[in-house]
């Protein structure tokens, strides 16, 4: 049987369009391989939301030219964002790249694979790109992605999606039902529903469906058995009636990915965002009235085009203010097709680099104390041995907030659902044990 070697980067977008390469690989008789060496076709799955993604991309490819010398027969292919950006120019500075494939054209893998000559598909898909009755091999049998739509309409100046996975796609309510319903069969017991901005499903549908709809369907079906989360969403588009479903529907988990990405006006204006930081605060505010008890996290971007010192101390502020639970922080990085990456004023490395770790140093501690707040508390947490990134414990796992916990106690199978005292707490996870 031939091997596969397959290297993700990036978001959950693309671990999810890696477990769909996986299925549509494995149907046509592969096996997997963590070893290059014997790998008989190497995939790269690729993200170009920053520079520092793309340039990984590019140095692993370099590294593969001797390995195509020495392996007769070895098929390399490049999928995903850059593919899709980047295109016959992949093949043509890599002339022993085999083929290239965009997001949305992810079936076309195979039969490139069948062709004698080197391909691109990147044509990007009119509707929702992959077909329902497509294989998806998935890594966990606990947790699952579920993407409910495609794209984005926002193009936000810093962004490169709009120009890899194309405009906003939502994908028919009864595909997502149907794939939680054999989700629910198989014993999985969380999904994470997945779009660029996923509370904006379903408005281009016809008839339109809302996104609240749409979670009140997913809650008949889930009941007490299967969490449900989904990221990431506008904060335009958070509304009341959102903020009273995670509130009401049993399946929906206290948590929430908001990203604000500055806590500067001007900045937010520049980036074309659609928000106000003083209406950033009043959709905390809403969340945070309706469910007490809710874990937000965030994305920030740090050193953006013409970026002060007293705009980024006003992102710092705001972290304080809202007192976030994590969040991934990253330094600008300028983004080709983007009005950002045209914009005079671009910060030094070093200016993004400090202030970078000036961030990273207050969300520390901004998460220890919200962590810190969970001792003493006693908390439900889903088992799943795939969250033990470091050996604090006999036992991993979630609670409904999000929070890592990494606890003691007899033992127990994967997907269980047990109450774990909390005794102690970094920035990154909890400790405790069984409660009695």
């Amino acid at each position: 049987m031939p091997k596969l070697k397959l290297v993700t980067f990036g978001c959950q977008a693309n671990d999810l369009d890696s477990e769909r390469i996986t299925g549509l690989l494995l149907r046509e008789g592969y096996t997997l391989t963590e070893q290059e060496e014997e790998a008989d076709l190497i995939l790269l799955n690729t993200c170009a939301v920053r520079e520092k993604a793309e340039h990984k991309v590019y140095s692993r490819l370099g590294s593969y030219q001797a390995l195509k010398r020495r392996r007769a027969g070895l098929k390399i292919g490049v999928c995903g964002c850059v593919a899709q950006q980047e295109g016959q120019a992949l093949l043509n500075r890599f002339p022993y790249l085999d083929f290239v494939v965009g997001p949305s054209q992810l079936t076309a893998i195979p039969p490139l694979l069948a062709g004698a000559t080197r391909g691109v598909a990147t044509a990007r898909a009119a509707g929702y790109s992959y077909p329902a009755t497509a294989p998806v091999q998935r890594q966990s049998g606990i947790r699952a992605w579920v993407s409910i739509m495609e794209g984005c309409d926002r193009f936000c100046t810093f962004c490169v999606v709009p120009f890899t996975r194309g405009r906003e796609r939502s994908r028919p309510p009864q595909e997502i039902i149907e794939e939680i319903r054999g989700l629910k069969r198989q014993g999985y017991r969380e999904v994470t529903l997945l779009g660029q901005t996923v509370n904006s499903y379903g408005r281009k549908l016809t008839p339109p469906v809302s996104f609240v709809k749409l979670l009140r369907h997913i809650d008949e079906l889930a009941g007490d058995y299967m969490r449900v989360r989904f990221t990431s969403p506008h904060p335009s588009d958070v509304t009341d009636e959102l903020a009273s479903a995670i509130a009401e529907l049993p399946s929906l988990c206290e948590q929430i990915h908001l990203p604000v990405q500055s806590g500067s006006d001007r900045i937010l204006h520049r980036m074309k965002r659609g928000y106000t930081r003083d209406e950033f605060l009043e959709k905390v505010a809403l969340l945070r009235a309706k469910t007490p008890d809710i874990a937000i996290t965030t994305d920030i971007i740090v050193g953006f085009p013409g970026e002060t010192k007293e705009e980024f101390r006003a992102t710092l502020d705001l972290m304080q203010e809202v007192g976030f639970d994590g969040a991934f922080i990253f330094k600008y990085s300028p983004r080709p097709h983007t009005e950002a990456e045209q914009m005079p004023d671009q910060l030094s490395e070093d200016v993004k680099g400090r202030r970078l770790e000036q961030a990273l140093t207050l969300l520390n501690r901004l998460s220890l104390e919200r962590n810190r707040a969970y001792i003493g508390r006693t908390v439900e947490v889903l088992v799943n041995r795939e969250d033990a990134k470091v050996d604090v414990g006999r036992h991993t796992g979630r609670t409904r907030q999000n929070k890592i916990v990494h606890f003691t106690g007899d033992e127990l199978a994967d997907g269980s659902v047990v109450p774990v005292a909390i005794t102690g707490a970094t920035p990154l996870y909890l400790q405790g044990a069984i409660a009695c």
